[in-house]
């Protein structure tokens, strides 16, 4: 972000300046205490495990320049350093103030992107394609809620011309408030599925909580949607700003068609786009990737981009991490998508694994988490959908069982295992795992699977 002084600050936050010198600037915002470096305002958030107002002695003594709170800290006090501590009623909200303030005075225009599956790899997507030909800004990882979106949009530290914001949601409403920071004049809807039922109660509700994107668009903008879906057809109406569809089916503006299997090496297909047709790579494997790609291909077509551009876009698409990596090491390939995991997007993993040479496939289920109510009977459709996809199921999680029954509800006679821990499935996975297996890791974010796939890395390496 463009510098900023305590004064600035404490005027846009509402804040009072308890101490430390007012003209001090800061150009980098920082809620990690692990993270945050000489000369950064650190941001004490009230997390749900932690209180990061316990870590700003901390971060002071690592030369960092202040601190935003909620309330004085024991023990801290001016100094020689010049350390400043900013008082404001919420944290949280002091880190939307400022993002908003920031956000308005920047020039560029912003690419909103959610849904309840796609949206880190769409958005990825879209900032390679862009960037071919405009100078464009991707949030890392997925700096995506109502903490990680005003990060993003502080991070923005150069004079792009596009930023491609991703943003999530848990509720009504907080899809609204992260446009109301971004201020998006293109929005991508990648998905309407089952993911955070357990929070929203229906496909409806999550419905009309992802469509306050459309609702947020300009009349001058522009509402990229995936045709595919029919929860987002009929949420259409919501924007009054231009509409382009994109998918695998007919009856999209863009869409695929030709479409190959690469393996773990990615897809191949023709893209159509009305009376053009023109062939295309993307170096991630599955369909549903394929998918995610004709958002950024539909965003290039409209802002004027070529086919080669775009097509050196995709190819070069460098993705964000535990998102179907396929790593192969000594004879055992390991598809790693242990960042999240939804009933579609696990369906589209093990639709992946099924495709990818090798001796056996192994599936490594975890839970899938805010599921709610519908959780046991969700399990049980994995494990069914899993049985004709997989030669080995190990599960783990409370409701890796569910999987398991699943599985063993088709009669297929086909091994499979549960585990009430990712360590003791870890260890059964040591004894039975034999070159040439491919194996699939997916769970939620909160089982930690990546552990798993540290493991098996280990195993590769031997």
């Amino acid at each position: 972000m463009r510098p900023y002084s305590l004064r600035e600050i404490a005027g846009i936050t509402g804040g009072r300046i308890a101490f430390g010198d007012e003209e001090r600037t800061f150009t980098k915002v920082s809620i990690d205490s692990r993270k945050t470096g000489p000369g950064d305002l650190f941001v004490a958030i009230v997390g749900e495990r932690a209180d990061a107002h316990d870590f700003v002695g901390d971060v002071r003594e690592k030369g960092t320049g202040g601190a935003v709170c909620e309330h004085p800290v024991d023990g801290l006090s001016p100094g020689p350093d010049g350390f400043g501590l900013l008082i404001v009623p919420s944290t949280i909200g002091a880190l939307r103030d400022l993002s908003t303030h920031y956000r308005r005075e920047l020039s560029l225009e912003v690419i909103g992107v959610t849904g309840s599956v796609g949206k880190t790899g769409t958005k990825d997507f879209l900032a390679s394609v862009l960037s071919h030909k405009f100078p464009t800004y991707g949030n890392p990882g997925n700096l995506n809620s109502h903490i990680g979106l005003p990060l993003a949009v502080l991070g923005i530290d150069a004079p792009y011309r596009y930023a491609v914001l991703e943003m999530a949601m848990r509720k009504r409403g907080e899809i609204r408030e992260l446009c109301e920071i971004s201020r998006p004049v293109v929005g991508v809807l990648t998905d309407i599925s089952a993911s955070h039922i357990g929070v929203l109660g229906s496909i409806d509700e999550i419905a009309h909580a992802k469509a306050e994107i459309l609702e947020a668009l300009p009349r001058d903008g522009l509402a990229v949607m995936c045709g595919d879906n029919e929860h987002i057809r009929r949420m259409s109406h919501k924007a009054t700003c231009r509409k382009v569809f994109y998918g695998l089916a007919e009856g999209n503006d863009v869409r695929a068609v030709d479409l190959r299997s690469l393996g773990g090496d990615g897809s191949s297909f023709t893209a159509v786009y009305k009376n053009d047709r023109f062939p295309l790579v993307v170096r991630v494997p599955g369909a549903h990737m394929v998918q995610n790609s004709l958002a950024a291909v539909a965003v290039g077509l409209e802002f004027g981009m070529s086919p080669n551009e775009i097509r050196e876009g995709l190819e070069n698409a460098q993705m964000s991490p535990m998102r179907l990596e396929v790593r192969r090491q000594n004879g055992l390939t390991v598809i790693n998508d242990a960042y999240n995991a939804s009933p579609k997007s696990t369906r589209a993993a093990l639709d992946l694994l099924e495709e990818i040479k090798g001796e056996r496939k192994i599936a490594v289920l975890g839970d899938m988490l805010e599921m709610g109510f519908y959780g046991p009977e969700a399990h049980r459709e994995i494990g069914k959908y899993a049985a004709g996809k997989a030669d080995i199921l190990v599960a783990a999680g409370e409701l890796g069982i569910e999987i398991v029954k699943g599985w063993n509800e088709t009669g297929s006679g086909k091994p499979a295992s549960w585990f009430g821990g990712k360590e003791e499935a870890q260890e059964h996975l040591g004894k039975i795992l034999r070159r040439g297996d491919v194996c699939l890791v997916k769970a939620s974010r909160g089982m930690g699977f990546e552990s798993i796939v540290a493991f098996l890395d280990r195993l590769g390496e031997l």
